[in-house]
């Protein structure tokens, strides 16, 4: 069973925000609340689920000039509670995201993120944080092994919590992803299989 990736429909077009139009010195940057199309709040209430104040955006240049590097969105490590984030990306058709497995766990490394960046990177767009975001995981790649590899060009379910990446072979066209982290009312992240189930029908491979 593919426990990383659904293409999921959505009643309404999610329309590439103006604010990617560009390029970016980073592969990850955060979302104001007023670039967010509130028909996707809406819609998403109906299940009883909201997303977190920590938006996030994504950037992979043309040529891999910048990418996003192999990591998890988690505090905790692989495997134990896998979160599901619903990305939106934008970007040539060749490229993908990576899902990676860890060959040996002893060889997961923990990446400790500098607070004080964190939360002056939160300050400049108006973001409370409402998910703890003080750590990761990652490993070497020669440590790993691909596991899944999809390309992302319709809305889409992401397991999080699973070591992934992106990669854009394309010379010509830069990749930007808007992504969203789910959470029940309670603020507990929504899990990917979870996700199966509260989309159950709107889901597909």
């Amino acid at each position: 069973m593919n426990l990383y990736h659904r293409y999921i429909k959505i009643p309404f077009v999610y329309e590439k925000p103006s604010i990617f139009d560009g390029q970016s010195d980073t592969f990850i940057n955060y979302v104001a609340k007023k670039h967010i199309k509130p028909e996707l709040l809406i819609w998403l209430k109906e299940f009883n689920i909201k997303i977190s104040n920590v938006v996030e955006s994504f950037y992979t240049s043309k040529e891999n000039k910048v990418t996003v590097p192999i990591h998890n969105d988690m505090t905790i490590k692989p495997g134990i509670n896998d979160a599901v984030k619903l990305n939106f990306t934008w970007g040539p058709a060749d490229s993908t995201t990576r899902w990676w497995k860890v060959k040996d766990e002893s060889k997961l490394i923990e990446v400790l993120h500098d607070q004080s960046g964190y939360n002056d990177a939160f300050k400049a767009v108006g973001i409370i944080p409402d998910i703890d975001c003080h750590k990761c995981y990652t490993a070497e790649e020669h440590d790993l092994e691909m596991v899944y590899e999809k390309v992302i060009d319709k809305p889409s379910l992401l397991n999080v919590g699973q070591l992934h990446s992106t990669y854009n072979p394309n010379p010509t066209l830069d990749r930007w992803t808007l992504s969203f982290t789910l959470l029940h009312e309670n603020n507990s992240h929504v899990s990917f299989r979870e996700a199966l189930e509260i989309f159950s029908g709107l889901t597909n491979e």
